[in-house]
């Protein structure tokens, strides 16, 4: 027996009550075996005694047929009432709250007053100077009042964040200034001109009205607004600019064109007011953030 004092008896071995177990590890070729697949150890079927088949009960059978089938049933329970929460989110239901109602009518009251006192102040706007035609966009705001509503129509603007091309005349100003606060426009260069046309123009085909033709070459061009002369991009956006003799027959045959949110142009930080009214000169670094150089 050895001494307390003796060097080679553990320091631990004095202090626990109880005596130290070796650590089992397990041999390599176990390590092996879980390593196949996902690191785990397989469970083995095995016979009950050697040579004899594995054998299922009946019981085992009908308790498992029993649990895919409930598994089944509650799958196709929840399947379902994912499918009416999808429904009601679409708004099949069409719920309005009345809140939204108050809110609504405030807004319609308050633009009726905004062309009331606008009548007054400015009864005769002036177009804008040292141009022919101006470029119109609607802007991301809700709401409005019936007048506002159809001037927007009028304009060819009924959806938001879209682009149309109008000529620059008094009766032109005098629907600006009622849908002031729902759009901005200004004069454009002949290269942003180019550059929208060129990348988003879009034709009405009379076969199909709802389709839109996006301008791909200049033989759509062609087919489209031969008739009327216009044969190649440059010809399109010259009668934009310019405000030609055809300019009302081919804006009739273009859709509105889409562009982005100006919110939202600036980059990662979004602007929190909405961009509206009379541009000017500003128009043409608008367009540039919305579709590039």
């Amino acid at each position: 027996r050895l001494s307390p004092s003796s060097p080679s008896e553990h320091p631990a071995a004095r202090r626990a009550p109880f005596p130290l177990r070796p650590v089992r590890r397990p041999a390599s070729s176990s390590l092996a075996k879980m390593d196949d697949g996902e690191n785990t150890a397989k469970a083995v079927l095995r016979p009950r005694n050697p040579g004899e088949n594995i054998k299922v009960a009946e019981t085992v059978l009908k308790r498992r047929d029993r649990n895919l089938k409930a598994a089944a049933d509650r799958a196709a329970q929840i399947a379902k009432v994912r499918k009416g929460q999808k429904e009601y989110r679409k708004g099949k239901l069409n719920i309005i709250r009345a809140e939204k109602l108050v809110k609504n009518c405030i807004v319609r009251r308050d633009d009726r007053r905004r062309l009331r006192t606008q009548k007054k102040k400015n009864p005769s706007p002036k177009p804008v100077a040292k141009t022919r035609s101006l470029a119109v966009v609607r802007n991301g705001r809700m709401g409005g009042s019936k007048e506002v509503k159809v001037t927007l129509k009028e304009i060819g603007l009924p959806q938001r964040n879209t682009l149309v091309f109008v000529p620059n005349t008094a009766e032109m100003a005098q629907k600006l200034q009622v849908v002031k606060p729902f759009a901005y426009w200004g004069k454009c260069t002949f290269k942003n001109v180019f550059n929208l046309v060129h990348k988003k123009a879009m034709f009405k085909d009379p076969e199909a009205p709802k389709e839109r033709v996006a301008l791909s070459d200049n033989t759509l061009i062609e087919k489209h607004l031969g008739d009327l002369g216009v044969l190649c991009t440059e010809d399109l956006a010259h009668q934009l600019h310019t405000c030609g003799k055809t300019f009302q027959e081919v804006s009739e045959r273009l859709w509105p064109i889409p562009v982005g949110d100006v919110k939202k142009s600036s980059g990662m930080v979004h602007e929190t007011k909405f961009t509206y009214g009379d541009l000017q000169d500003a128009m043409d670094l608008k367009m540039k953030k919305l579709i590039g150089d």
